[in-house]
């Protein structure tokens, strides 16, 4: 009998989904996967690639723009600084929408990498355009494949069509009532992966990123629509366990947001996990009507994103450096000021109010 997804889970796929990045992983035929060169070859051969590149496709060299290196792989999925080799370059161009931007990543651990990165959940579309732009460079760069495999890949799970599909989801209630081993048991059965350190333990945030586990047995859309029906499951079995929540442990649900709320008022320092934790509870009771505030998106994509190392100073400790004024002590010293304004960036955060339904149910539990 054919999956029929709830509604609900289908509508909260866009609460859950915070972003996901689609990529195709081309290799040129003739030379060596990137980590076999040494780094004069690497170099010689990542310029050879990009100028191939620009001669067909409109696009702009952004490697080496400091900010997009350090907070690509937060934001974009990308590589991050660490790991680019000596022959590593990075294009940002646009699909035929006009819209998207697909980004080349040249000399990573395959010789192309063309990804699109959003809160878009078209799996299907967003994959067929990126195909579209992909293809149109097959013969004049000379990708190689072969009969029966398909596209040869220095990885051998992208062996078959290079497909990568991840999607960064926001698992708070799966992950409040234990069920992450469940997860990967059943993403194994599904055809997909996910990617944890400690299952047992919930990351920062409850955010867990889900890829495909294969590129073989199917075509693209193929891959991205099965992929995108298991999350819509995910979905399911996420929405029934934060009305679980609301429903069976008002008290617990209410204590852990009476306990953001005073963190959130009082601290004066925070550290990336710690915010995202606080991100994590706030979203769960502004997604089941356990919290409201005002001026606060709980679909804005940047919550999570903007809070962590690498993205937060970038993008918001200068203005709020000049806003918020420290100690000597600690404005001369990076780790404490960080701490300090993320702080400050998160208090206002503090102003949401406990729905009276929470109180009740906790009340009279």
């Amino acid at each position: 009998m054919a999956y029929e997804p709830s509604a609900a889970a289908e509508r909260n796929l866009r609460l859950f989904c915070t972003k996901t990045q689609i990529s195709l992983v081309r290799n040129v035929r003739g030379a060596v996967f990137p980590g076999s060169m040494g780094e004069r070859a690497a170099k010689a051969f990542g310029r050879r690639l990009q100028e191939a590149l620009l001669a067909r496709v409109p696009a702009e060299d952004l490697t080496d723009d400091d900010d997009l290196a350090e907070m690509a792989e937060v934001c974009h999925g990308l590589s991050p600084r660490g790991e680019r080799g000596p022959g590593y370059r990075l294009l940002k161009a646009t699909a035929a929408d006009g819209e998207t931007t697909v980004w080349c990543e040249v000399m990573s651990a395959n010789h192309l990498t063309f990804s699109v990165c959003g809160t878009f959940l078209d799996f299907v579309g967003k994959t067929a355009l990126l195909r579209a732009f992909v293809d149109a460079l097959a013969e004049p760069l000379q990708f190689v494949s072969a009969p029966g495999l398909g596209y040869l890949t220095a990885q051998p799970t992208l062996v078959g069509t290079g497909m990568r599909i991840r999607s960064w989801m926001h698992l708070g209630g799966l992950a409040h009532f234990g069920y992450l081993n469940e997860l990967c048991n059943a993403a194994e059965a599904k055809g997909a992966l996910v990617e944890l350190e400690h299952p047992d333990s919930p990351p920062p945030g409850s955010l867990i990123i889900l890829f495909n586990r294969f590129s073989l047995g199917g075509t693209t859309a193929e891959i991205a629509g099965r992929f995108r029906e298991f999350l819509v499951r995910v979905s399911e079995q996420e929405t029934e366990a934060r009305w679980r929540l609301l429903r069976d442990e008002p008290f617990v649900f209410l204590d852990i947001l009476t306990r953001a709320k005073a963190v959130l008022k009082a601290a004066t320092m925070m550290g990336e996990a710690e915010a995202l934790d606080l991100l994590s509870d706030l979203r769960l009771g502004l997604t089941t009507g356990a919290a409201t505030a005002r001026k606060v998106d709980p679909l804005d994509p940047n919550w999570f994103d903007d809070a962590t190392d690498r993205v937060f100073f970038r993008k918001h400790g200068r203005a709020l450096r000049r806003k918020h004024p420290l100690p000597h002590d600690v404005d001369t010293y990076q780790p404490w000021r960080e701490e300090a304004l993320r702080a400050a960036w998160m208090r206002p955060l503090a102003g949401f109010a406990l729905s009276r339904e929470l109180i009740e149910r906790a009340d009279g539990q």
